[in-house]
């Protein structure tokens, strides 16, 4: 199992620090735990922290002022996450919500901005980093504009799902996780997944998903991701 140094060596923006920078780092961190539906952090709130995720599996997810949920993307070990508010001191455009119990290390702006700040790489790092948030939600906007339901499920099974065709995995996606996803309700999700399967697609019950024509899932996905 990898440290958290180790993680941290290779993790963007803190693989650019000093080896004796990301000890100090790990020194002043905070570490927290969240269970399964708890929230790191509420949209509309400031929230100026980086934190990064020992353990577990956390979600962005966007609300509408209607109340409509929509996961942007999912985080898991070994990943950062950089507060939009750390920049800009406005409030967060979404929630990050717990996924799997995790387990994280957090540090406030005014312990990590001077650290990383001793690197100018490190500091050209974090605008790329940006950069590859915004370019991330261009592509759910995008898929939401451009794509039906069915291709964006597609998407998502096969994105999720990356075990060989014909093997059986684990479903551990309920129906509403994947309609939280592609933007849509699970009673639409069902009827999709049953359509996949009445065509050959996949084979699917409730604990266990195969794919039977992987080929055919990616055309109804759009081809490669863009």
């Amino acid at each position: 199992m990898q440290t958290v140094l180790e993680c941290l060596s290779r993790a963007p923006v803190f693989e650019k620090l000093s080896d004796a920078d990301r000890v100090e780092l790990v020194g002043r961190a905070s570490r927290k735990v969240h269970e399964r539906g708890e929230v790191i952090c509420w949209q509309g709130e400031l929230w100026a922290n980086v934190a990064y995720i020992v353990s577990g599996q956390a979600e962005w997810v966007m609300v509408s002022p209607e109340g409509k949920r929509q996961v942007v993307f999912n985080l898991g070990a070994c990943e950062v996450v950089w507060g939009h508010s750390i920049f800009d001191d406005q409030p967060m455009p979404a929630s990050l919500e717990v996924a799997q119990r995790v387990e994280l290390l957090i540090w406030p702006r005014e312990v990590v901005v001077p650290i990383v700040s001793r690197n100018p790489q490190a500091v050209w790092e974090t605008g790329r980093v940006l950069v590859n948030y915004m370019r991330h939600v261009r592509e759910v906007v995008y898929g939401f504009a451009f794509h039906p339901v069915a291709g964006r499920l597609a998407r998502l099974l096969l994105n999720h799902y990356q075990h060989a065709e014909g093997d059986s995995a684990p479903r551990d996606l309920t129906l509403d996780q994947m309609a939280d996803t592609i933007g849509t309700t699970r009673e639409l999700v069902s009827r999709t997944l049953h359509r996949f399967a009445d065509e050959g697609l996949i084979r699917v019950n409730r604990v266990e998903l195969a794919f039977l024509d992987r080929e055919k899932l990616e055309t109804i996905a759009g081809g490669a991701e863009r």
